[in-house]
């Protein structure tokens, strides 16, 4: 299972790094020092209605990144969840881990894997891991453009979904796995517009024979104080093929949430680094 695979890459990486950190012999600077090495952020957002039709939304984000000499880990996981009524019309849990490697201030090499349970895509569950290369287009303290093309592997279970007309779903029924390379590539953009205002885009492509999932994360997040912001947000998901019985290609989900932020001058949460005076060629 990839999940198993998953957990035996990390602890690879791990000490890989570790052992890297061990044999450095260039000491750190104080700002590295001072910087440290961990970045974490989480949001949250819930919505309750209690009118004619009760209505209950709710969404939750956390992710974190680590750097250890030349490796960068990062990953983070997200739920979403809401219901009208009697009849629940989002159901999600996903989570992904990312390794990066420095080649060059503007090159890197990555290992990711990601996992998607939603109940209203058509799919029982999808997962994938892939690795290849990256560039940094841009790194400046206001401006971070980072590219990533890669081949990799990805197992999904389509399921035929039955609803009322209510639009409640009423039965699943699981189709055969589906085993494919897929190409993945991922556009990861941020731009701080103001002191207090920034701008995040991700874009992450998986193409495989049977279908192609492109998933776009947008957000604008105003600050509050030193560690609170308040972020506005948009996730599509689009499916080139999905399975017999669900007629949307597309799904849509516009979230209002509180960010909470650990923050850190030279790494994001995402894993993303910061150039603070560097100026590549």
């Amino acid at each position: 299972m990839v999940i198993k695979s998953l957990a035996v890459v990390s602890v690879a990486l791990l000490a890989s790094g570790l052992a890297q950190a061990a044999d450095s012999t260039t000491p750190a600077s104080p700002t590295d020092a001072s910087a440290g090495t961990w970045a974490a952020q989480g949001q949250l957002g819930l919505i309750v209605t209690r009118a004619d039709t009760n209505a209950s939304s709710g969404n939750a984000t956390f992710n974190a990144a680590h750097a250890m000499g030349r490796w960068t880990l990062s990953g983070g996981a997200a739920a979403l969840y809401a219901r009208t009524g009697s009849i629940t019309s989002q159901q999600d849990l996903s989570a992904n881990l990312q390794a990066d490697l420095e080649l060059s201030k503007r090159t890197f090499w990555f290992s990711t894997a990601t996992y998607d349970r939603n109940l209203f895509t058509g799919f029982a569950y999808q997962e994938s891991i892939a690795s290849g290369g990256g560039f940094n287009f841009l790194q400046t303290p206001a401006t971070q453009l980072t590219g990533e093309l890669g081949l990799g592997y990805r197992r999904q279970e389509p399921e035929v979904l039955v609803t009322s007309p209510a639009g409640a779903v009423i039965s699943r029924m699981r189709q055969p796995v589906v085993n494919e390379a897929v190409l993945q590539a991922a556009m990861k953009y941020q731009h701080s517009i103001t002191a207090t205002t920034k701008l995040l885009d991700t874009l992450l492509v998986e193409y495989g024979s049977s279908d192609t999932t492109t998933t776009d994360n947008l957000s604008l997040q105003v600050k509050v104080d030193a560690s609170l912001s308040l972020a506005v947000g948009m996730q599509l998901v689009n499916n080139s093929s999905p399975p017999p019985g669900s007629a949307k290609h597309t799904d849509a989900v516009m979230t209002v949430n509180l960010v909470y932020e650990l923050k850190n001058p030279k790494l994001s949460a995402t894993g993303t680094q910061v150039a603070n005076d560097l100026k590549l060629p």
